[in-house]
């Protein structure tokens, strides 16, 4: 098959350390930097008006680049709208406080009042008893048991208007430090306004800047892939096209790598037994010239097996004999696709199928024929792409041929 080149449309990756806005900012800038420097050399390939593999290369690096660019994106929008969420959190909790700190206020100067008519009316029930002096009320008195007592009263009345007084200062305190800390909550709520709005528009900022992005990554990509093409048509090199849903990439690798330990466990598990993936293949097709190898194509690009160009509607054969463990009718990466188990962890796979003339769970032997040429999937020409899994994992196909 070719390589596959995976391109994803952003997901939100959650690293062990998350990075800062400011961090994520200056990543992004070195990408874009690389990025018009991959730009300047497509540039100047273009303009040669020659469809070379270094144009392609060229054009594959910049896709890298603007998929990592978009990544740091989605990694800055993702820490933006955590900032968002913290910061949307902290002004209702904010708001709450002013609410809560308001109807304290509300009770104190409740309690102040209160207080201050008790007060009041003592002023003026002393008023109207006239302004006689603490002396004269004394001397007014006819025995000294009168006046005892009268200067007890008066001891105590002044007393307690002392006390109400200091109430009095002590609530008027409070309410003072209370509208104090009001307002200090009141210019923190605004500041903390201010911070969300600048943190809406830099994610908005963002937003755009993704879609831009990926806007740009899909023209190269669709470049990338008629180059591919254009290539394809002058040489038996048949490379796979760019696939962007990296969903469908990881599903089908998970199937393939489940089917591949269910085999090996014979249980139907995915955390069997292992084993060593040793043993003798033979070639999958009549012809034995290698069009690209294993692990990359000739522009560098990744390819996790080797192929072989032959004319659509061949015979595949079976490299060894073993078991059908999956079959797969694919319109994209893969296309038809068979998987076989060897036994001992070994296992094959024959992928870009016309035709697959086995099912699962069949029994096969070696040198069966099992399927036909074609160029199903993201292929761009008939040819038979083979991948040899040890416990799942692509190996070498060349070390067991």
């Amino acid at each position: 098959m070719s390589f596959v080149f995976v391109v994803t449309s952003g997901s939100f990756a959650i690293t062990a350390q998350a990075k800062s806005t400011s961090e994520l900012n200056s990543e992004k800038e070195k990408i874009q930097d690389k990025i018009d420097e991959a730009q300047s050399k497509i540039d100047e390939l273009s303009a040669e008006k020659e469809e070379t593999e270094e144009y392609l290369s060229a054009l594959q690096s910049k896709i890298s680049l603007l998929q990592d660019k978009i990544d740091t994106l989605e990694d800055e929008k993702s820490a933006l709208q955590s900032e968002i969420e913290a910061v949307t959190q902290k002004i209702a909790d904010t708001e709450d406080e002013i609410e809560q700190t308001q109807m304290e206020i509300d009770e104190k100067q409740a309690e102040f009042d209160e207080t201050y008519v008790l007060y009041c009316q003592r002023l003026r029930a002393m008023y109207v008893s006239g302004s006689a002096s603490t002396l004269e009320v004394l001397l007014t008195c006819t025995d000294i048991s009168s006046m005892l007592t009268r200067a007890e009263m008066i001891k105590s009345v002044s007393e307690q208007d002392s006390e109400i007084l200091d109430e009095l200062m002590q609530k008027m305190e409070e309410i003072k430090a209370k509208k104090q800390e009001l307002e200090e909550k009141r210019n923190k709520l605004q500041e903390d306004q201010e911070a969300l709005e600048e943190d809406k528009q830099a994610l908005q900022e963002s937003i755009d800047e993704i879609d831009a992005s990926k806007s740009e990554l899909d023209a190269e990509i669709e470049e990338c892939n008629a180059t591919m093409e254009e290539l394809s048509s002058e040489t038996s090199e048949y490379l796979e096209l760019i696939e962007t849903n990296e969903e469908q990439l990881e599903e089908i690798e998970n199937e393939i790598r489940a089917a591949a330990a269910a085999a090996s466990s014979g249980s139907g598990s995915i955390s069997g037994s292992t084993g060593s993936g040793s043993g003798q293949l033979n070639y999958p097709t009549d012809s034995r010239t290698i069009s690209a190898g294993y692990p990359n194509y000739s522009s560098g690009a990744y390819h996790g097996g080797i192929d072989f160009s032959v004319s659509t509607g061949s015979n595949v054969y079976a490299a060894a004999s073993g078991t059908v463990i999956l079959v797969k009718y694919l319109t994209y990466s893969y296309g038809y696709y068979v998987m076989i188990d060897h036994g001992d962890g070994l296992s094959t796979l024959y992928a870009h199928n016309s035709q697959i003339l086995v099912s699962v769970g069949d029994s096969v032997s070696s040198g069966q024929v099992i399927a036909k040429i074609g160029s199903t999937g993201n292929s761009t020409g008939p040819h038979c792409h083979f991948e040899v899994r040890v416990n799942g994992t692509r190996v070498n196909p060349l070390s067991y041929l």
